[in-house]
This record gives C-alpha cells, structure tokens and sequence, in this order.
C-alpha cells in the first residue's frame, strides 16, 4: 500500500520521517510539489492524528493505482468541501446556534435521525428570509484550504465530482455557478 501526503504548503522532512517511521515506509517519492508518496506502507493508529495536527493530508493508497482509474469523487459540502456548517451559521447570526447546536448534538449521539434533527433545526429558523443566507454566503462560506486545486485537477483529469449535501440548496447553486461541469451537485434538501 503506498501512503500519500499532501498539502498546500511545504512539507517539512521532519514531518516526512516521522510518518515513514509510522508506517514502516523505507522510502519517501515526491510524485508533485507538495505531494509524497511513502511506498509499502503499513497503517498506524497515530497517522491520522499526526496529520491533522500538521495539517497535512493523507491517504492510502494500492499500489499500482493512480487518477486515470478514478471516474467519480463524492464529497459533502458542509465541513469538507466548505469550511462551514450552513445551518449552524444561519443559526449563530440570528441568535439561535445553542439550540441548534444542541439538535446536531443529539443526532451524533443516535438520539435522533439526521432527517429529524434537519427537521428540528430548521423550524427554528423558520420565516428567516433569504438575506440572512446571503450573508452567511457572503460573510462566513469559504471553501477547505485546497479545495479548489482539487477541483481543478480533477477536472483536468477527467474525473467527475458529486457533491451531496443535507444542507440548503441556495448554496449549493452557488457553488455549482463557481465550478461548472464536469462537476455534477445533487443536494438532498428540500427548498
């Protein structure tokens, strides 16, 4: 299995060694600025936090496979594509976010299923207009540091991505406007 690195930065050798020695890896490739692959590779319990405390992205990867075998990249919006979590900044700008915050909290502890807790959360911002999603828009949506480059290179490569969401479709339209097709949007909201 070969274990990739990447980031928008400069990856220091330091953080190279560190997760070679991790994964039992003997050699380090840099396949692309920024970007290394660790050949033979073996999973460890401490590479995930490692890399997010450095800010660092990783996969594994079998060997032998690369983008030209990839047709199609899922991704949510909220928190991975975006920065952001829509209905939690809605919420924060008209005073709400402890309550639906606490909605979110009872849907990750399997109190409550997702479309329940999207239920709830939206009825609390019930009669909201539209400007209060302009400005969440305008103000607080930014996408993931890479986010962009992604798309690109996907894009260059061919490769189709769906970006699903349980969120609003007012943002999901706007971004579909910012990175036309290849990239199919599917929003699983209602309006």
């Amino acid at each position: 299995m070969n274990l990739i690195i990447q980031a928008p930065h400069s990856i220091a050798a330091v953080h190279l060694n560190h997760l070679a020695k991790l994964a039992q890896s003997k050699q380090r490739e840099q396949i692309a600025e920024h970007v290394y692959r660790l050949p033979e590779a073996q999973a460890h319990p401490d590479i995930a936090s490692y890399c997010f405390e450095h800010q660092l992205d990783y996969g594994f990867v079998p060997r032998g496979r690369s983008l030209k075998d990839f047709g199609l990249v899922v991704m949510d919006m909220d928190s991975t594509l975006i920065a952001i979590e829509c209905i939690d900044e809605i919420a924060d700008m008209q005073g709400l976010k402890p309550e639906v915050a606490a909605i979110t909290e009872a849907a990750m502890r399997g109190e409550i299923d997702f479309a329940e807790s999207l239920r709830r959360r939206v009825a609390l911002l019930k009669g909201l207009d539209e400007h209060a999603l302009q400005r969440v828009y305008g103000e607080r949506l930014q996408l993931n540091p890479g986010a962009e480059i992604m798309l690109a290179k996907l894009k260059e490569h061919g490769i189709r991505t769906l970006l699903v969401s349980g969120g609003f479709v007012f943002f999901t339209e706007r971004l579909k406007a910012i990175f036309p097709m290849p990239i199919r949007w599917k929003s699983l909201t209602a309006n």
